[in-house]
């Protein structure tokens, strides 16, 4: 009975072991602010493209977000860059797709969801009317997630990610080391019965 009562605080426990809910508003962050490392859970960075040579900077162009641009203007950045400290679950995130197409229409950006070996989860077309706009990563423990303004590297065109949403989840090994301790204390229980 002991057992089967540790067995159910430990299945009870695990879902608590995920992190806080952690959401970024970048619309808030003052213009022209570098955003690498400040915000806990999460490492910003900028690659590929025509110019990939600094930060990504809030605020291009005075649109509020965090943009692909490390000036501020054009030339900007492929790709915006977001490693996570731990795995992530429950990703979400509101985006400005600002580049237009040689149509005249907006254009196609997309995102790409990685796991810690580099193996691609998910992927999403942005439509180039995104403007404001919700999505949803439907998969979990992403360790990076990648915004990609579809150019090939070979053109700018500014994106601006607005709010970012993600809740860290434990490494396993961190599970179930949780789990061993509570198993020994069912056993401590049990022997001092």
């Amino acid at each position: 009975m002991k057992m089967l009562l540790t067995v159910s605080l430990l299945a009870l426990a695990l879902p608590a072991m995920a992190g806080p809910s952690t959401t970024i508003d970048f619309t808030g962050v003052a213009n022209g602010t570098a955003v690498t490392n400040q915000y806990a859970g999460a490492v910003f960075s900028l690659q590929g493209g025509p110019d990939a040579s600094g930060s990504p900077l809030t605020g291009a162009f005075g649109d509020a977000g965090l943009s692909n641009s490390a000036s501020g203007s054009y030339p900007t950045a492929s790709i915006l860059d977001v490693k996570f400290t731990g795995g992530a679950d429950g990703v979400s995130f509101v985006f400005n797709n600002e580049g237009w197409s040689g149509g005249g229409g907006r254009g196609a950006s997309f995102y790409q969801a990685f796991d810690k070996h580099g193996l691609q989860l998910a992927t999403g077309s942005i439509d180039g009317g995104a403007s404001n706009t919700d999505f949803t990563v439907s998969v979990g423990n992403i360790a990076e997630l990648q915004f990609n303004n579809n150019t090939g590297g070979g053109d700018s065109w500014l994106f601006n990610l607005n709010k970012l949403t993600f809740t860290l989840v434990p490494e396993p090994m961190t599970v179930a080391l949780f789990g061993v301790g509570l198993l020994g204390l069912g056993l401590a229980r049990r022997r001092a019965a």
